[in-house]
């Protein structure tokens, strides 16, 4: 099982702004959204710290942020999501059974959920030691040449692989566009290793 998750931040370091929002969602081994815990975050006390560069990116208006009655502290984010870690968590052997799952969750998102909701001890009590960063599928697929050089964002792997478009930089749909492009990436690897079914999405990457 995964917990796929994304948030949007106030700065690019938890040194300079505060989490914003989380999009937590439980998958199952066919990426299914079984459980989902959407947050919209502030400090325990005090204002949320955002800079005017984070928050052009993700469009969040800093005041109806603040006011929003949906708005809760991070004390009360932790809560709820240990109540949803709680009810899928199973431990296999040694081993969790939740991984980490999203798009370039190793180089930012963990680290502010662990800053900010679930310290780095915690968050190991519940989650396997191994993580699945689709941002890594796409890495690879580009040092092969399968995939332009010029791909990064989710959002510019998500036109590639021509999927339907949704707003980026709001987490919830960030989170189901990884699953997607994951999903693409999974149906290649799959048609190479049967003898090449899915030729419309073959014909698509082998004319790049």
């Amino acid at each position: 099982m995964y917990l796929a998750f994304d948030t949007e931040t106030g700065s690019l370091s938890p040194k300079s702004g505060d989490l914003l929002t989380a999009y937590f969602a439980i998958l199952d081994e066919n990426l299914n959204i079984l459980e989902e815990l959407d947050l919209k975050l502030k400090p325990n006390e005090g204002l949320p710290v955002a800079e005017a560069g984070a928050l052009k990116v993700n469009g969040i208006n800093i005041q109806k942020h603040i006011e929003d009655p949906a708005t809760i502290t991070y004390a009360e984010g932790r809560v709820r999501l240990v109540q949803l870690l709680k009810k899928y968590h199973k431990k296999t052997g040694r081993f969790n059974n939740l991984r980490a799952y999203g798009y370039n969750i190793l180089g930012f998102d963990i680290g502010w959920v662990q800053e900010y909701l679930l310290p780095e001890e915690e968050w190991r009590n519940f989650l396997h030691y191994k993580a699945v960063d689709v941002m890594q599928e796409v890495d690879f697929l580009k040092r092969v040449g399968w995939f332009p050089a010029d791909l990064g964002t989710l959002s510019t792997v998500s036109d590639f692989l021509g999927l339907p478009k949704r707003s980026m930089h709001e987490a919830r749909n960030d989170v189901l566009t990884t699953i997607e492009v994951d999903k693409k990436v999974l149906e290649l690897m799959k048609s190479k290793k049967e003898g090449g079914s899915a030729q419309d999405l073959i014909a698509l990457l082998e004319a790049e």
